[in-house]
């Protein structure tokens, strides 16, 4: 069963629904909210919030965009309460290289360091946009409708956190 015909059902009574929508999602939202604060308990903290602001406000789900993505900007609007709770700075692990455009040797864990340590000095949108893409797949479309953005505008702060990236790495740009 779709995720459209399960909201209807848990807007119906059906609690069933509801539950098997958090387990399908649970996972995908955890490893999202885990790489945005850098913290496991933080992350089901946030996860936890999330499905509570779902189930909350589930009739206000308009279809316009997809559950998932209603879910992600949920999210991450939970992680950035957290963030700004505890006035702690946003970072992700480590981008995969090959993503960035960054070659690297076997081995190379000094780069890793050095890599999650640069993405935390992207500002929020970027940091944000580019862990949406890298981290959950998802097209821009989705990633602007979880932010609240264009989708041009998306595409270019994921452009732009790129090539900062890979200024600050030293190397050139395509």
């Amino acid at each position: 069963m779709d995720d459209a015909a399960l909201v209807a059902r848990a807007l119906a009574g059906d609690e069933q629904a509801f539950e098997t929508l958090v387990e399908r999602h649970q996972r995908t939202i955890h490893a999202v909210a885990e790489r945005v604060l850098r913290d496991h308990d933080a992350a089901d903290e946030a996860t936890q919030r999330t499905f509570v602001r779902a189930f909350e406000r589930l009739r206000s789900f308009r279809g316009e965009a997809s559950f998932a993505t209603w879910l992600h900007r949920i999210a991450m609007n939970q992680c950035r309460d957290i963030l700004r709770a505890e006035r702690r700075h946003v970072a992700l692990e480590s981008v995969p290289e090959e993503r960035l455009g960054v070659a690297t040797e076997p081995g190379d864990v000094q780069l890793g360091a050095r890599l999650r340590r640069l993405i935390a000095d992207l500002p929020p949108r970027q940091r944000s946009v580019l862990s949406l893409r890298i981290f959950s797949d998802l097209p821009f479309a989705e990633i602007a409708r979880a932010e609240g953005i264009t989708e041009n505008s998306a595409k270019v702060s994921f452009h732009h956190a790129v090539r900062r990236l890979q200024q600050w790495l030293g190397r050139r740009t395509p």
